[in-house]
């Protein structure tokens, strides 16, 4: 089955930050994983809820926001059935919609992941997320905290690149969200990757590909923006030939920096090995 985004291999993502339009009907994605990620996202959010959810104080009103456009987003799809009290996915499964925090049932509504940030004195700050998948981060170290303080550990986040985020928080307009997609590959398929020390940990044989689509989307009433991270992970063998070609070109010219942040030497030397053999 081939992989359904691969930014490694798309020349206008490939340059940060590889931002484009998106259609607002196309927000929120669902496919034959609809069922086994919704269950295991329940699961977390039942039993992990302290590590996948989180909120500020005054918080709430985003949050509401965020909830009454992700309702009227999914009103508008013939997989949903949306009422005042409940929503039926497009598994059968009933969401009652006043239970949990706002953006909780949002993140019980779709594969999507939810970061709601808000403009503060300097910088846009991260006021509450429900993040189920994360990719080695955690959740309890970022909420409160402003861009470049979420983005301490990248390695090129550098100055400049810091601002042209902010830049782009600052210039996402009502009714004209936009997206791009960005890469890492892993030694396991666990979509759910809290943890701070992961670059010590050991995985598998098996290499996958990881594959974000980041949404951003403004909200109109509160000018809050929401993040939404829709995660796809992919065995490398599913990659075309030219998809993995376009892959090695980038791995293969990795610096120390970020050959440490995306696993450690060893793995890359793996996907190295790996790519190279394919290509052969």
């Amino acid at each position: 089955m081939p992989v359904r985004y691969a930014p490694y291999a798309d020349a206008r993502q490939r340059r940060k930050p590889g931002l484009a339009p998106l259609d607002f009907s196309t927000w929120i994605e669902t496919d034959e994983y609809f069922s086994d990620q919704m269950t295991y996202r329940e699961r977390l959010i039942d039993e992990r809820r302290a590590v996948v959810f989180a909120e500020t104080d005054n918080s709430e009103p985003a949050q509401n926001e965020l909830l009454e456009t992700l309702l009227a987003n999914l009103d508008a799809r013939s997989d949903y059935d949306v009422s005042a009290a409940e929503v039926r996915r497009p598994d059968g499964v009933i969401v009652p919609l006043r239970d949990d925090p706002p953006v909780l049932t949002s993140g019980r509504l779709a594969q999507e992941d939810f970061c709601v940030l808000e403009k503060g004195a300097e910088e846009y700050v991260l006021t509450s997320a429900i993040l189920c998948f994360p990719s080695r981060w955690s959740l309890a170290e970022k909420i409160g905290h402003p861009l470049t303080t979420i983005h301490d550990p990248v390695p090129d986040y550098t100055e400049d690149l810091a601002k042209r985020v902010n830049r782009v928080f600052e210039g996402v307009k009502t009714g004209l969200p936009l997206w791009r997609a960005n890469w890492t590959v892993h030694d396991h398929s666990e979509l759910h990757q809290p943890s701070g020390g992961w670059r010590k940990e050991e995985g598998g044989e098996t290499l996958y590909i990881r594959v974000e689509r980041q949404t951003f989307v403004r909200l109109p009433k509160t000018q809050a923006v929401v993040f939404g991270i829709r995660t796809f992970i992919d065995p490398l063998d599913n990659l075309s030939d030219e998809q993995a070609a376009a892959l090695l070109e980038l791995v293969a010219v990795q610096d120390a920096d970020d050959i440490d942040y995306r696993g450690g030497e060893a793995l890359h030397e793996k996907i190295l090995v790996y790519l190279t053999a394919r290509l052969e």
